[in-house]
């Protein structure tokens, strides 16, 4: 289980990024975006310590490539959700067990796919041509210091 949740989470994105940079080198423009989770940045919620590990490596991937890539015109950022209600979620918590987690969060739900894509859309637009090696949050404030 470990040596797959690397493979996929790691080693998949730098596989990935690997093949696309070229093109984009060559077009002196591109973004990517990596999906890591608050557990890159804390502890999982519902996942082991392989899924902590991978998603904070990612994170050590993506600044990184931010950094190598940036003379470029390429930005790599990493998008870190919280609890997104999808299906895989609801199969690995109870209803009542989510429903705490709600309570707690600063804003009480938890967040839905589109908030995320949303968030793809505008990391991957010429409007956050500024922003590189960043891990931006999307996680009803769970997170908040």
């Amino acid at each position: 289980e470990w040596d797959f949740v690397m493979d996929v989470t790691v080693k998949g994105a730098f596989l990935v990024t690997k093949a696309c940079l070229p093109y984009m080198v060559k077009n002196g423009w591109g973004k990517i975006v990596n999906f890591s989770s608050s557990a890159g940045k804390s502890v999982s919620t519902l996942g082991g310590a392989h899924y902590t590990t991978a998603k904070t490596a990612l994170l050590g991937l993506n600044r990184a490539v931010a950094k190598e890539m940036a003379p470029f015109g390429i930005t790599c950022n990493a998008i870190c959700p919280g609890l997104i209600d999808t299906e895989m979620v609801r199969q690995n918590s109870s209803p009542e067990k989510l429903k705490k987690y709600e309570e707690s969060f600063p804003i009480s739900r938890l967040g839905l796919p589109e908030e995320v894509a949303d968030l793809v859309l505008f990391l991957s637009s010429r409007e956050s041509d500024y922003i590189t090696g960043a891990a931006i949050d999307i996680n009803g404030g769970d997170l908040m210091v």
